[in-house]
């Protein structure tokens, strides 16, 4: 019975003043906003009121219900209003204000925010993101198989692997494919901020630690407990912060920055650099014991020009995406087209093929990319765009498969990928589509043209 029972609180104070708490406090299970409190009637308060759907009354006498207010809160720092309300207040209520009701708004507001912060960069990094490997090479299946294996476990993973090869997107996979997958991920490039400004983003800090602390404000091993974090290029971590994250790994515990307690939180943790950490461990940039650390799980992911057979399928992934973000009809790639990516180094890896697919999207005056569309400069050619039919160019895998019977390649995979979607949205159409990216209207053009 106690289960059903809401507390009814009134809020005193104007619309400015009380929003944040008032947009907190309405979604905490088991409490209920009777009415805003607004001797003056401030329009910032109609405004509140009609947004939240609560009623605004400007004497406590005028609330019909007030009878059955448990708590209100005094928000208004109003000696006015201050009298007011200990003179009419109802017999059971309790007050709030001064330090009390300062208290509450701080604990109710900044929960929220920090849940806030959290939802928000988690959906940040999720925009756009397709946990998806895509590829069809030997070693793109073995990177497969070892996600496999290692992603029910709590070990911490290495991923080894040049700028672009798509360290991030095995990252991702691992945790999706884990048992923390409806678990905050969290990711943090290692070079995007000075060792200071890391330290505190990592640990957060407490409130007069520094110049700005204002607050306390947890730190990202905090945002991610019972998750995943990804340090993204951990090779170039400063020396003084390897020895705090070896702590780390090794107790589970933090401090934030200026303050003495200590915190145990519980994150599994996927680190990946483009250095070699083997000669950066010999010319002492990277501690011996932390590579150790490290180094009981790694994943070397290979460059693309490594793996030219996979190129196709990531083509045709990236040209799908690029026909929902440019809401352009790509029918597909020529074969010439497909030669001169064959041909193509690729020194920007799979980041590249994304954005210069995007680009031959966007430039294509037909359905078909063709080679006068694709930004690559190929060693002997003067310029961007490439010749093509030169056999000489290429490897005994990349020939198999370039010269086969490209459409079937493409209508094969698109296929699989339809009944993928379709698979895991349980049969719905409509989820089916969201979760793809693809158009409603698109999904079922294409369901219908193989028959699904």
């Amino acid at each position: 019975m106690w289960k059903d029972t809401r507390i009814q609180i009134m809020i005193a104070g104007s619309g400015k003043r009380c929003s944040p708490f008032m947009k907190a406090v309405r979604d905490v299970r088991g409490v209920e906003i009777a009415c805003l409190l607004d001797m003056r009637a401030d329009p910032s308060s109609i405004r509140l009121a009609k947004e939240i759907d609560v009623p605004l009354v400007n004497a406590l006498p005028s609330f019909a219900d007030a009878h059955k207010l448990d708590i209100i809160v005094n928000a208004s720092q109003n000696h006015e209003v201050t009298d007011h309300i200990r003179q009419y207040k109802p017999e059971n209520a309790t007050v709030m204000e001064a330090a009390a009701a300062r208290l509450l708004r701080l604990l109710t507001v900044s929960r929220f925010r920090d849940r806030y912060r959290a939802v928000k960069r988690e959906l940040g990094q999720r925009d756009c993101a397709d946990t998806r490997i895509i590829g069809k090479s030997s070693c793109m299946c073995e990177i497969m198989d070892l996600v496999e294996c290692v992603a029910p476990t709590p070990t911490t993973v290495l991923l080894l692997g040049e700028t672009g090869v798509g360290k991030d997107l095995v990252a991702r996979t691992i945790h999706q494919a884990s048992p923390l997958r409806n678990r905050p991920y969290v990711s943090i490039n290692c070079t995007a901020l000075t060792s200071s400004l890391m330290e505190s983003e990592l640990f957060g800090y407490k409130k007069g630690a520094f110049t700005g602390a204002e607050s306390d404000r947890k730190g990202l091993f905090e945002e991610a407990d019972g998750g995943t974090l990804f340090l993204d290029e951990i090779g170039d971590m400063l020396p003084e912060l390897q020895a705090k994250l070896l702590r780390f790994l090794q107790t589970g515990e933090i401090r934030r920055v200026g303050s003495t307690d200590i915190r145990t939180v519980n994150v599994r943790v996927i680190a990946a650099t483009n250095r070699n950490l083997e000669s950066a461990v010999a010319d002492e940039s990277f501690r011996r014991d932390l590579f150790y650390r490290f180094n009981t799980f790694t994943i070397d992911i290979p460059p693309l020009r490594e793996r030219p057979m996979d190129i196709p399928y990531l083509a045709y992934h990236f040209i799908t995406r690029a026909e929902v973000k440019l809401n352009k009809k790509i029918g597909g790639i020529s074969e010439d087209a497909l030669q001169c990516m064959a041909r193509y180094d690729w020194p920007g890896n799979v980041r590249e093929l994304e954005n210069v697919i995007e680009r031959a999207a966007i430039l294509a005056r037909g359905e078909v990319i063709g080679p006068e569309d694709l930004a690559l400069r190929i060693e002997d050619a003067s310029h961007f765009g490439c010749p093509v039919n030169d056999p000489a160019l290429f490897s005994r895998e990349a020939s198999d498969v370039f010269h086969s019977k490209k459409e079937q390649v493409m209508k094969n995979f698109e296929k699989k990928e339809l009944e993928r979607y379709l698979e895991k949205a349980g049969g719905n159409v409509s989820e089916a589509s969201r979760q793809s990216g693809i158009p409603r209207r698109t999904f079922y053009r294409k369901m219908k043209k193989y028959g699904l």
